[in-house]
């Protein structure tokens, strides 16, 4: 009879041990979080053809206007086909400066073809789970382009966007085409 409550008692002290212990709440890679805008570039003359983007550049900007950092998001004054944004999950829209042939003169101004794009776009927040928190996925994505002129600028390098995925809930697809 001891034998039985020795073993009991031991088994009970050990169940009790291991449920006080706290989960990890750690959100695991294949989760699906807050999604960022695919952009691609293409030639406007064969627009199924991929086209780089030379010396590249993008930097976000507040809502006022000002420059607020370059974007980190790629490897800065590259060529490329394709850039992934983050857009800004506590305002609907987030605008951005697209610069082609980017470099710095001697005073450190920027030098380079500029063009302004401002995504709009309607948040919807979700809860992933404890680990993870909270993701935005972006509905109606609309995308304008110099914003401050109130037309598309002939003098830049961007000639049309074409917005090819209005809901932003996944990373894997092109979601703007950016024509050049």
């Amino acid at each position: 009879m001891k034998k039985i409550l020795t073993v009991l008692f031991i088994t009970s002290l050990g169940t009790a041990f291991f449920s006080a212990c706290e989960r990890d709440d750690i959100c695991p890679p294949g989760d699906l979080t807050t999604p960022v805008l695919k952009v691609g570039f293409y030639n406007l003359q064969n627009q199924d053809s991929e086209k780089r983007a030379t010396r590249l550049r993008i930097r976000g900007m507040d809502s006022v206007g000002d420059t607020l950092a370059v974007l980190n998001t790629f490897p800065d004054r590259t060529h490329r086909t394709e850039v992934d944004i983050p857009l800004k999950t506590y305002e609907n829209s987030s605008t951005f400066q697209f610069i082609f042939d980017s470099a710095s003169d001697e005073d450190g101004n920027e030098t380079g073809n500029i063009d302004t794009i401002q995504f709009n776009y309607v948040r919807q927040e979700r809860f992933v789970s404890r680990g993870c928190g909270y993701a935005v996925s972006f509905d109606r994505l609309e995308a304008v382009l110099n914003p401050e002129q109130g037309t598309t600028s002939t003098e830049g390098w961007i000639s049309s966007i074409f917005v090819q995925d209005r809901n932003i809930q996944h990373q894997d697809t092109i979601h703007v085409k950016i024509y050049h």
